[in-house]
């Protein structure tokens, strides 16, 4: 798994944050540098602007948490390993096929018949 997938939401969040602040402190340096006394007011608001923004999301370690919790149990979702598995597919001609798998069995059924998908999942599946 690659780095950025093992993030988690709190950190992708504060990740952005950075991006945007140093991308701002570029801008106002530019500005500065070229003598544009309006443009550094416009972007000395907006850092302000930011700063009132992200400093209540940095401030509050209940909202940290939950989005921390809320990361996790998308993990979760994502990575469930013995859940039912059905896909559909078209092939080149237009036949609609059906692709199931039960990890916890190893049975797969491939057809391009919705009547015998649904009897394949009631026989493996819901008779557990």
């Amino acid at each position: 798994m690659n780095a950025a997938a093992e993030m988690t939401g709190v950190n992708l969040l504060a990740r952005h944050q950075q991006n945007i602040a140093a991308s701002l402190a570029r801008r106002l340096e530019a500005a500065r540098a070229a003598n544009n006394t309006r443009l550094v007011e416009l972007l000395e608001q907006e850092q302000r602007q930011l700063a009132a923004e992200y400093g209540t999301v940095h401030s509050s370690p209940a909202l940290l948490e939950g989005l921390r919790h809320a990361w996790e149990h998308l993990k979760e979702v994502l990575t469930a390993r013995d859940e039912l598995r059905v896909r559909q597919w078209v092939d080149g001609t237009g036949v609609v096929w059906w692709y199931a798998q039960d990890p916890i069995t190893g049975d797969r059924l491939c057809t391009h018949s919705d009547w015998e998908l649904m009897d394949w999942i009631e026989k493996h599946h819901w008779n557990d």
